[in-house]
C-alpha cells in the first residue's frame, strides 16, 4: 500500500489515542480516603465543643479553625474527578498559609476604628513573649521602639535580656521586673509613672506581674500573665480561676495581657471573661513564628468594660522569639 492509498482512507477510520483511564480501584480508594479524612476531622471538630463534658477536650478547641478547614477540604476532594486526596491536602495547605498571611497583611496598616472622646485618654499597649532562650536583646529593643507602646509587658524576659533596660531607659524611664523570683520571667516598661507593683512566681494562679500606673493614668492596673501550656488543661482552668479571684481584690481599670496559651475558641477564655467581666480585644495569630506564618492566637489583651479599642491589634516582628508581639491602642476613661 502506498502513501497515496493512506490518503484515500476516511479520517474517521484512523485510530486515535484513547484518553488515559484512571482505574476504578484507584478512584474508589481516593473517595474512601476522602470520606475517612472527612469523618476524622469532623469528629475532631465536634470534639472541640465537648469540654463541657470533660475539660481535657478544651485542648482541641485551639485547633477549631484548622479542623474546620480540613473537614471542608476533604469534602471538596471527594467530589473531584481525580487527585481527590491531593486536592484536599493542597486546599488545606493554602488555607493554613492564608491564616498566617492574613495576620501579616492586617498588621502592615492597622485599622483605626475609633477616636478619643472627651474624658478619655489614649494608651498604646504591647505584649510580647520574647522567648526565654532568645539572646537577641537588641532586636527586641528595636521592635519595642518601632511599635512605640506607652506600656509594654515582656514575657519570658530573663537575665540574658536585662541589657534591654539600659538601651530603653531614655524612652521608658519606668520599669519593673521579677527575675529574682522563681518562675517569674516578666518585665513591664512604661512611659507612664508606676506607683506600685507586685509579682507572683509560685502561687496557685499563673505567674504574673502587676504595675499600677500614676499620673494621668492613676488607678490603671497593667497585669502581665503567662499561663501553663496545654496539655495541662485542668491546671490552666485552676490558674485562671485564681487569677479571677486575684482581680476581684483590686480596684480601678484593668489591662490583663500576656501569653495565655489558649485561643479565642477555648472555653478557658470564655469562662475567664464571664467570671471577670473583662473584654478580650485580640484574636490575631501570634504563634508559631518560625515559618513567618503564625497559626494560633494565644497572646491576648483583656480590658475593663469601659475601655474602648481605638486601633485594631497588629503583630510586629519576632525579633528572635517564637511568638509575635501584639500591639494595639485603647481609650481609657478618666479617673
Amino acid at each position: 500500500m502506498t502513501t497515496d492509498d493512506y490518503e484515500d482512507i476516511p479520517q474517521s477510520t484512523i485510530a486515535t489515542p484513547l484518553p488515559e483511564i484512571v482505574p476504578s480501584g484507584r478512584r474508589t480508594r481516593g473517595r474512601l480516603r476522602c470520606v475517612l479524612g472527612f469523618l476524622v476531622f469532623a469528629i475532631l471538630l465536634a470534639a472541640t465543643r465537648l469540654s463541657q463534658l470533660w475539660l481535657s477536650f478544651d485542648v482541641l478547641s485551639h485547633f477549631t479553625l484548622h479542623f474546620a478547614i480540613l473537614t471542608v477540604a476533604f469534602a471538596v476532594g471527594y467530589f473531584m474527578p481525580f487527585a481527590r486526596v491531593l486536592t484536599a491536602i493542597l486546599l488545606s495547605l493554602f488555607a493554613f498559609v492564608g491564616i498566617g498571611a492574613y495576620a501579616q497583611y492586617v498588621s502592615d496598616v492597622p485599622r483605626t476604628i475609633g477616636t478619643v472622646h472627651s474624658g478619655e485618654r489614649p494608651l498604646r499597649l504591647m505584649t510580647f513573649n520574647t522567648r526565654l532562650l532568645n539572646d537577641d536583646a537588641e532586636a527586641i529593643v528595636s521592635e519595642v521602639r518601632r511599635l512605640d507602646p506607652d506600656v509594654a509587658t515582656l514575657v519570658e524576659f530573663g537575665e540574658n535580656k536585662k541589657v534591654a533596660y539600659d538601651l530603653l531607659k531614655r524612652d521608658y524611664p519606668y520599669h519593673i521586673e521579677c527575675l529574682a523570683e522563681r518562675f517569674c520571667h516578666f518585665a513591664i516598661i512604661s512611659k507612664v509613672p508606676i506607683v506600685s507593683s507586685e509579682a507572683k512566681g509560685i502561687w496557685k494562679g499563673p505567674p504574673l506581674i502587676r504595675a499600677t500606673l500614676g499620673g494621668a493614668y492613676a488607678g490603671v492596673n497593667i497585669i502581665g500573665v503567662h499561663t501553663i501550656r496545654a496539655p495541662h488543661v485542668r491546671a490552666q482552668f485552676l490558674q485562671m480561676g485564681e487569677l479571677a479571684d486575684y482581680l476581684d481584690h483590686l480596684q480601678g481599670q484593668f489591662v490583663v495581657m500576656g501569653d495565655f496559651n489558649a485561643t479565642p475558641f477555648a472555653r478557658l477564655l470564655k469562662i475567664f471573661t464571664e467570671r471577670t467581666g473583662l473584654r478580650r480585644l485580640t484574636a490575631i495569630p501570634t504563634w508559631p513564628g518560625q515559618v513567618e506564618l503564625p497559626q494560633l492566637a494565644i497572646d491576648h489583651v483583656f480590658v475593663s468594660p469601659k475601655v474602648r479599642l481605638l486601633e485594631e491589634p497588629r503583630i510586629g516582628r519576632r525579633s528572635g522569639s517564637d511568638h509575635y508581639p501584639v500591639a494595639l491602642t485603647v481609650a481609657l476613661p478618666s479617673s
